[in-house]
């Protein structure tokens, strides 16, 4: 029985007209790549802070407003104790006298004295020093933004809708007690009053102050149809 011999090929395939360009033409693009600072995972990590948090301690309130301890400016200090000045003593020394843990020296005396004049406190003594410092300041604050006046700007062809808005703020200013300047000038671009138009402003405007119990600080400052000023307030 004689054995066949088969010859396995490997089977080809032929490339067809117009496919091997395209193929080619895929290999030749160039695939863009994305650098690891790029990545979204990865670049927010490496992202700069928009800004620095500064965080200010109670403790360091009283180091700057406070002139304690080693800031103590002369060497030799004169310590207040039940109203009256010890002699002059070493400030070092007075220093390691007292519990640093919760006391401290403060200068009471003003900067250039041969000698200051100290006092040894405690740290809760110093808050509520601080404390009354900020409040009195804030006070002050605030009285001065109360004496600034108000201000209300009217157009001298305003409306009949903005004028009653203006005249309910007007008043609410009035009954407390405020002082409102009424700032009168045209706008821009907009249709310019008749000077009927802005008799009649005026004379609404002095109504109200009647009716309200307010009256002219001053004259009116300006020019009728062009910048005026009026500064009012209840008596």
């Amino acid at each position: 029985m004689q054995q066949a011999l088969v010859l396995a090929r490997p089977l080809l395939r032929v490339a067809l007209p117009g496919t091997l360009p395209r193929i080619q033409h895929l290999r030749s693009q160039s695939v863009p790549k994305r650098s690891f600072l790029t990545s979204p995972s990865l670049a927010a990590v490496y992202r700069r802070p928009v800004g620095k948090i500064q965080v200010v301690t109670i403790d360091d309130k009283i180091q700057q407003s406070f002139k304690l301890d080693e800031k103590i400016e002369t060497r030799f200090v004169r310590e207040k104790k039940d109203n009256k000045l010890s002699e002059p003593i070493d400030l070092y020394e007075l220093l390691r006298q007292i519990d640093r843990t919760d006391n401290h020296v403060l200068q009471l005396s003003k900067p250039g004295e041969s000698e200051a004049i100290v006092q040894v406190v405690q740290r809760k003594d110093l808050i509520k020093r601080l404390n009354n410092k900020e409040t009195a300041e804030r006070q002050v604050k605030q009285a001065q933004k109360e004496k600034k006046p108000k201000q209300i700007e009217l157009n001298w062809a305003i409306s009949g809708n903005d004028l009653q808005l203006k005249m309910k703020q007007l008043e609410e200013f009035l009954r407390k007690g405020k002082k409102v300047e009424l700032l009168l000038a045209p706008k821009r671009h907009q249709r310019k009053a008749t000077p009927e138009e802005a008799d009649a402003l005026l004379k609404a405007l002095r109504e109200k102050l009647s009716e309200v119990g307010a009256a002219e600080t001053a004259p009116m400052d300006g020019a009728i149809l062009r910048q005026a000023t009026m500064t009012v307030k209840i008596p």
